[in-house]
């Protein structure tokens, strides 16, 4: 092969590349961004939030989580609505048709000698000393009146909140391991980071993995009064795409019925959204939405202190 054809083959693929190279970049530039994957951006940092009616044009719930078609909610008088349209930032809302057995169940006060762990869980883990782990899949979230800001990476007022929780589990005798592993940014992929987080943590065998957050709603919908004293409030979110669905569920209800016994008001209710929140991972594992970015950091700590009475009540005599 001649000098002269050598070099028409090297100019050749000298252009070809160039060309390559200028298409992926017209094409990264100018393409539309991903849509977050559904039900895995829970509690995205977005100023919006979603108002929630019934068929009769009630508001049932405002929340900054995600809300899909489908998606149910058990409000904080145990009525159970199931998702049926969406648009914009509205939602509409029909009741769930659920069995009298169904009802009774949700309704009963249940204490801590009739409560019925999945059995998935090794007999081991329900000897006392009784165990938590505690983690933060959004590390950063952050409250107003004290971060004038609502999220603040790797160091979120949320860990705070995590902190009193364990600690009031602490005092009462149950063993917690609080995670203080960051999993910035804030974003889809938040939950497959957090996701190694929770699998070591499980390796221990707790009685409950929690994950804690904070939504994004109008302060109105998370603050409260108890005992006299301001407080936030707390919605409890399940993943429905889950194998575990019904023994969270369960053991969601417990605890919302321990709370609403102890502390009346404290519970907003429980969320079933799209996705799985790393849910799949253990029977009773929940998420805890406490407070709002416009609650005081101050408020949401007195929060988990109330939930904490709920807590130890199911699990921990």
């Amino acid at each position: 092969m001649d000098t002269i054809t050598k070099r028409y083959i090297w100019l050749f693929f000298a252009v070809l590349m160039v060309l390559m190279v200028g298409a992926y970049v017209i094409h990264t530039a100018y393409s539309p961004q991903s849509k977050p994957q559904p039900g895995n951006d829970l509690n995205s940092q977005r100023a919006s939030y979603v108002t929630i009616r019934d068929s009769e044009g009630k508001v049932i719930l405002e929340t900054g989580i995600p809300v899909y078609e489908q998606d149910e909610y058990i409000s904080e008088d145990n009525l159970h609505y199931v998702i049926i349209s969406i648009s914009g930032s509205n939602a509409v809302a029909r009741k769930k048709d659920i069995d009298k057995s169904e009802l009774n169940s949700v309704s009963q006060k249940l204490n801590a000698a009739s409560i019925t762990y999945p059995h998935t869980v090794e007999a081991q883990a329900l000897l006392n000393p009784h165990h938590v782990v505690i983690y933060h899949t959004h590390s950063d979230e952050s409250y107003l009146p004290d971060s004038g800001r609502p999220g603040k990476p790797g160091n979120g007022d949320i860990f705070q909140v995590g902190a009193a929780l364990a600690e009031s589990l602490t005092k009462a005798g149950i063993s917690v391991h609080h995670s203080y592993n960051p999993h910035d940014p804030h974003d889809i992929n938040a939950y497959h980071r957090s996701r190694r987080t929770v699998t070591q943590l499980l390796k221990e065998r707790p009685d409950a993995s929690f994950d804690i957050h904070r939504d994004s709603a109008p302060l109105s919908s998370y603050a409260t009064t108890i005992n006299g004293i301001d407080t936030a409030r707390v919605m409890i979110v399940i993943g429905r795409s889950n194998p575990n669905l019904n023994p969270n569920l369960n053991f969601a209800r417990s605890i919302k019925a321990a709370a609403d016994d102890l502390h009346p008001g404290l519970m907003r209710g429980i969320y079933l959204g799209q996705g799985d929140y790393n849910q799949d991972l253990y029977p009773t594992s929940l998420i805890f939405e406490v407070g709002t970015e416009s609650n005081s950091l101050d408020a949401a700590q007195k929060a988990v202190r109330y939930l904490a009475d709920a807590i130890i009540a199911v699990i921990g005599s």
